[in-house]
C-alpha cells in the first residue's frame, strides 16, 4: 500500500488554514495557503472522482475532486 503521509498532513493543514475567516487572512497567510495548495497539486498521486451536487432546488453541478487530498479540478 502506498502511503502519502505528507499529503495527509497537508490536507489537514488546508482544513485548518481555511477555518480562519477571509477578512482575517493577511497576504502572508494567503501565500502559505497557496503554497500548501501548490504542494498538493504537485505531490499528491491524485485519484479523481466525479460527483454531481445540487446547488439549489432546480440546479446541480458536476464536480471533480481528488479522493486523497480533496482538491477540486475543472
Amino acid at each position: 500500500m502506498d502511503t502519502q503521509y505528507d499529503i495527509d498532513i497537508m490536507t489537514q493543514v488546508t482544513g485548518m488554514l481555511h477555518s480562519l475567516p477571509h477578512e482575517n487572512q493577511t497576504p502572508d497567510y494567503q501565500k502559505i495557503m497557496m503554497m500548501v495548495h501548490t504542494y498538493l497539486l504537485k505531490n499528491c498521486k491524485h485519484c479523481i472522482a466525479t460527483d454531481y451536487i445540487d446547488t439549489d432546488v432546480e440546479k446541480g453541478q458536476t464536480v471533480r475532486y481528488c479522493e486523497k487530498c480533496y482538491l477540486t479540478f475543472d
